[in-house]
């Protein structure tokens, strides 16, 4: 039942884990990133309870890091849901660190955790080191260093999702009893590609963290230098497509036109001429090549750019503003001219020193590889959620139509177990799924907690999410991560919903909540960005790295402490944002 807004049966959700006893500390550090927000029921079930969870198991055991029987077979210690929200087990993180041959507890504590002061101390336990898991680290460790290239299995697991892709039904014409069954089938897939994404995506790592040992002392922007235009990620493609559609509305007066009308009813407008139906057939070849990506993809509820075209027409009605010089391909042949000059200045510095010029050699080769090869899989990954999500928006949308769902996505509301009943009497489950979202509304209310310590407190005494109103003066300045190198001084703009970017003009610093790549394909017109929520080895970092773009995450509440119009100074390479002059 609901108590002031609050869920309370038990004082608990309905998709909530229990709290390992072994490895009993929780983060949402990371896991704010990937899943701001309470994440759907059946989202949860269909996603990451059998796949993601398991999937996260197995990477961990390829790697040599856990055996199997030290985590719950059932519900893997490695993450776990707690009042609807995703925690990463911060405990089996620093055993990870303890284990690993150069690393510590308190490394892993600095490099996820930062200075929060909810974080306990580590407190050693007898099992945490295990010098017989050594051996098999130090193979992982060996192979990583040793790839010059990435791996047959990568292309041959995207290949599997690509061809259940050109093998969906006709999910208009299916029976909901089909469809039901075709999201479950895929759900396998789920666990068996989050395994290479895990190891890749912990791995990515390691070429970041040589350069930084080599040469971020010297330079503090070198290391991100390096690693900028690598070329070969996944995740650029959908920038550069968007930005070819743009170009079609700049140098058209009727697309433009239609534009400047505003996004919603974009589409039936755009059907009444012939340039804009020739832009359409391109956008739906966009829509299926890009269209599983989107805001929280991780869910399988989120409304990716297929569930809602609006967002991408959105953020290509912010592109077409701009002038080619901020193209992503030039933007990227930039990051390219600038990587190699940041290689040739390192190269100058440690000349005769050939162990420092191998490092160098290593590090760069492992950031290519491993940076490349966690966009390769975590594509996949999304190609596969996508195909699931499909199916159930289907279902929602039906429901929908009828009544029963006060839109497609409540669809999301119910839980996996529920489904068979729900196809087979609908009716039955309306007024306790009106109760559901309600309940669900409300825990994107509560203020998650950053740190779990053995002991889940009680909805009940989780506060209210809190806005900050702007409180900064000129010259104060907010220091979050280092993202993306370089400098650039412009006027702010906050903007809180990618699908509603107006008033972000080319040459602007954008002000964001979170990374996700919904957001991404906003870079490009931007001279910089500064967001929330975001991690060095985030996919919008990687983005902004590939097109040259100073980026800085981490910012706390940057949304509501920098005012929208304000002049501010952002430093890729410190995470240092300085604010020159406020709005009148």
């Amino acid at each position: 039942m609901l108590i002031d807004g609050v869920y309370t049966m038990n004082d608990r959700w309905i998709t909530d884990w229990e709290p390992s006893e072994r490895f009993p500390v929780y983060t949402r550090a990371n896991a704010g990133e990937i899943l701001p927000d309470p994440v759907s029921p059946l989202g949860w079930d269909l996603i990451w309870e059998e796949g993601v969870s398991k999937g996260w198991a197995d990477g961990a055991h390829r790697q040599g890091v856990f055996t199997p029987d030290e985590s719950n077979p059932d519900q893997p210690d490695y993450i776990a849901c707690f009042g609807g929200y995703l925690y990463l087990n911060a405990s089996m993180i620093r055993v990870n660190g303890e284990r690993t041959p150069g690393l510590s507890a308190e490394a892993m504590d600095a490099a996820f955790l930062g200075n929060h002061p909810d974080v306990p101390p580590y407190v050693p336990h007898e099992n945490d080191q295990r010098p017989e898991l050594v051996e098999k680290i130090e193979e992982v460790q060996a192979w990583v260093m040793s790839l010059d290239e990435l791996p047959e299995e990568l292309q041959e697991d995207r290949d599997k999702i690509l061809a259940a892709r050109s093998q969906r039904p006709d999910l208009s014409s299916s029976t909901d009893a089909e469809l039901v069954e075709r999201s479950r089938s895929l759900m396998p897939l789920v666990r068996e590609f989050f395994e290479p994404y895990q190891v890749y995506g912990t791995m990515s790592a390691t070429g970041p963290t040589i350069l930084g040992a080599l040469c971020g002392e010297i330079d503090a922007a070198l290391p991100g230098r390096l690693i900028s235009g690598l070329g070969g990620i996944d995740s650029a493609p959908p920038s550069i497509d968007m930005w070819e559609l743009s170009r079609q509305v700049k140098n058209s007066d009727v697309l433009a036109g239609e534009f400047d009308a505003g996004v919603k009813g974009l589409e039936n407008r755009l059907e009444d001429s012939d340039a804009g139906q020739e832009f359409l057939g391109d956008f739906r070849n966009f829509l299926a090549e890009h269209g599983a990506r989107g805001p929280y993809e991780w869910d399988a509820a989120s409304e990716t750019w297929e569930i809602k075209p609006e967002s991408a027409l959105a953020a290509i009605d912010a592109m077409r503003h701009a002038d080619e010089s901020l193209s992503p391909m030039n933007r990227h042949a930039a990051a390219i001219a600038d990587r190699e000059a940041a290689e040739q200045e390192v190269r100058e510095i440690f000349a005769g020193n050939e162990e420092a010029l191998a490092t160098l050699e290593l590090g760069m080769r492992t950031a290519r590889v491993f940076v490349a090869g966690r966009e390769r899989t975590k594509l996949t990954s999304m190609l596969t959620n996508h195909e699931i999500r499909l199916p159930m928006y289907e279902l929602g949308r039906r429901m929908s139509e009828r009544g029963i769902l006060s839109r497609p996505r409540d669809i999301f509301l119910l839980r996996n177990a529920e489904l068979d009943d729900f196809i087979a009497d609908p009716e039955s489950f309306s007024d306790m799924l009106k109760e559901r979202g309600a309940q669900f509304a409300a825990l994107g209310d509560l203020q998650d907690p950053f740190i779990v310590d053995g002991v889940v407190p009680p909805l009940s005494n989780w506060g209210q999410r809190e806005t900050e109103s702007h409180s900064v003066d000129v010259g104060d300045e907010l220091i979050g991560v280092p993202g993306s190198p370089g400098i650039v001084t412009g006027t702010a703009r906050v903007i809180t919903d990618p699908s509603d970017p107006r008033g972000l003009e080319p040459g602007e610093i954008l002000i964001a909540p979170v990374t996700d790549p919904s957001w991404t394909p906003l870079f490009i017109p931007a001279a910089g960005v500064v967001v929330e929520v975001g991690a060095p080895l985030s996919h919008s970092v990687i983005v902004s790295r590939e097109f040259g773009i100073p980026c800085i995450t981490s910012v706390h509440a940057a949304v509501s402490k920098i005012p929208d119009g304000a002049v501010i100074s952002i430093n890729g390479s410190t995470g240092v944002v300085t604010v020159a002059e406020l709005p009148e």
